[in-house]
């Protein structure tokens, strides 16, 4: 779908949303709880926000318990660790459908595999098949 079309279809939802399913305002008042007028100090909120996420992250320490962050990390530790021969078509399927899901999110596939590179010099393991080849030319 061209950019174009999307556009003039988001239009025409729009328009057809306002015209036909618009909000009655004499509806009843569904309200049960007035919000506070005023409220707390914004700053007062954010250091409340702070002290949630210090408590949720020592909880998660505690229990030993990995972050998303740190499970993906260490599923790339260990592809840019193993070697080729020992990567399975599994393995495959899954590196493949990351690989289409970051394209799909905007990021270049040359990209992503130039930081995996980079990740398998600095971790030491295994040398580069493709800076080995570049090599020997």
């Amino acid at each position: 779908m061209k950019s174009d079309d999307a556009t003039r279809i988001v239009k025409q939802i729009n328009e057809t949303r306002r015209s036909e399913h618009f909000r009655n305002p004499d509806r009843p008042d569904a309200m049960f709880v007035r919000p506070r007028r005023g409220g707390q100090d914004p700053e007062v909120i954010k250091a409340q926000t702070r002290l949630r996420t210090a408590h949720w992250r020592n909880q998660q320490d505690r229990r030993g318990a990995p972050t998303t962050y740190q499970i993906g990390m260490s599923v790339i530790a260990a592809l840019v660790t193993s070697r080729i021969g020992d990567i399975t078509e599994a393995d495959r399927g899954l590196v493949g459908a990351m690989l289409k899901d970051l394209q799909a999110r905007g990021f270049s596939i040359d990209e992503t595999k130039a930081v995996l590179r980079k990740l398998r010099h600095r971790m030491g393991h295994i040398r580069d098949p493709e800076q080995s080849a570049a090599g020997r030319r």
